[in-house]
């Protein structure tokens, strides 16, 4: 078994080394392109509905009620 591969293996080294590019390449661009499109569907989704707003509304409301009854609880 000599130390340098021969002509076959290094071509077939060299296509799976160009796959797995292609590969790594294709997953970024997808991955991209999926977040592109959940990002532009949620704001169309708070756009339409005002969930967004509304769930921020009630978040803050909620922040602020508990902060007033631990402060109640604590003070007596």
């Amino acid at each position: 078994m000599s130390a340098t591969p021969d002509a076959a293996t290094a071509a077939r080294d060299q296509r799976l080394d160009d796959l797995k590019q292609a590969t790594s390449d294709w997953a970024n661009k997808e991955t991209q392109r999926l977040t592109d499109e959940s990002t532009f569907l949620k704001s169309i989704l708070q756009g339409r509905t005002g969930a967004g707003r509304l769930t921020n509304q009630n978040v803050a409301d909620s922040s602020k009620l508990v902060a007033a009854s631990i402060n109640d609880f604590l003070t007596g």
